[in-house]
């Protein structure tokens, strides 16, 4: 090889490398990739342990999104346990300083604020799944119908408070047997939910005889086999073996499935949005924020959809737009202030921002009251 061919090598040589060190510079800030190593922030996280309580309805994401996040750092001794009990045991667990994390599937009572005040703690909201309730019957009710049962949210309410003896009473193309009335405990975020729609707008109440389960699974499980039942569960557990009463707000419709497009619509009347709580908003670089930031990102959306449960909006836009492969996703602090009708105002927040070919801001805040934050 002759001298000016060795130079021209070395130079083409040097132009590459140049090329690639600057790509890289350019990538960085869409792959998080700004540094090789770990940092003094970055590495608390890695050996910490912390504790998800409550919600029953949330328990699969937990269970899912924890797994998954623990196998992707199987390398690292962190350590994500999970627990159910119901939103009332993840909220006073919070307040208390017995978890990390609460799951909720409603948001605080008056008195878990109150409570939250006097012992210093800021309950702050994350949602990260849409959740449907829905209203199960055991198939018997409807086998002789032909089609789907339809109920108003009021006939929703006269039904589980005993107003009808019998199926037929109620209608007279149901069957002549008598209804069983299948509820969640108190202190189940889907019955304070259930109740908020369907009991108490009518000033009705659930009948005594109303038989009282402890999960969704028990619900699902109680209503199967119960001839002529009726129940509530959350999306995510419904299966072929029950059969999915279509809602609607008036009588003579229109009438709603909780299917995803009547939900993100705002057209199904019993839907909600599903949390992870906590005090005061995570520390960066901790395993809550880590944790938290993973189950809101695509990782964590497609294990909500895949459980079973609506993913947040952003996630639902990109996949039917055939985007989510390619999407990025990163965390952008929004310095404004906040003023809500409570007269609260607060700064600064994170909200999650979409990169593609233009921005989307999926975060909405607002003040649920004093000291309650909801990040949306």
């Amino acid at each position: 090889m002759d001298l000016k061919s060795g130079l021209g090598m070395l130079v083409l040589f040097y132009v590459f490398f140049a090329g690639l060190a600057v790509g890289l510079w350019v990538l960085a800030p869409l792959t998080g990739s700004y540094y090789v190593g770990v940092t003094e922030e970055d590495s608390a996280w890695r050996s910490e342990k912390i504790r998800v309580v409550g919600s029953t309805t949330v328990l699969p994401i937990a269970n899912a999104t924890a797994i998954a996040f623990m196998n992707k750092y199987r390398d690292l001794p962190l350590s994500i346990t999970v627990e159910g009990g119901g939103s009332g045991r993840g909220y006073a667990e919070l307040i208390d300083g017995l978890c990390d994390i609460a799951s909720a599937s409603r948001e605080p009572k008056p008195e878990e604020i109150a409570k939250a005040q006097e012992r210093g703690v800021s309950l702050v909201l994350h949602v990260i799944a849409i959740d449907a309730i829905c209203i199960v019957v055991n198939p018997n009710v409807t086998k002789g119908l032909g089609g789907t049962l339809n109920l108003t949210l009021r006939q929703v309410g006269e039904i589980f408070s005993g107003k009808y003896s019998t199926w037929h009473d109620f209608d007279p193309r149901l069957p002549k047997e008598k209804i069983v009335i299948i509820v969640r405990e108190a202190g189940s975020g889907t019955r304070e939910i259930f109740e908020e729609k369907c009991i108490k707008p009518f000033n009705f109440t659930v009948s005594e005889e109303a038989m009282n389960v402890v999960s969704n699974m028990q619900m699902l499980e109680q209503v199967k086999k119960t001839p002529y039942s009726i129940g509530f569960l959350g999306l995510g557990y419904v299966t072929p073996d029950v059969r999915v009463v279509n809602i609607g707000e008036k009588e003579g419709g229109p009438y709603y499935a909780p299917t995803p497009e009547n939900v993100y619509a705002g057209k199904y009347p019993l839907s909600r949005n599903l949390y992870f709580v906590t005090n005061g908003w995570p520390k960066s670089g901790s395993l809550v924020d880590r944790y938290i930031d993973f189950v809101e990102g695509l990782e964590g959306q497609r294990i909500v959809e895949k459980v079973g449960y609506l993913p947040l909006p952003y996630y639902y836009f990109l996949e039917k737009h055939n985007m989510t492969s390619s999407a990025t996703m990163e965390k952008e602090v929004e310095v404004m202030l906040y003023t809500t009708t409570c007269g609260c105002a607060f700064s600064p927040i994170s909200g999650g921002i979409l990169l593609f070919t233009y921005l989307i801001s999926i975060a909405e805040i607002r003040c649920v009251c004093p000291d309650v934050f909801l990040v949306r």
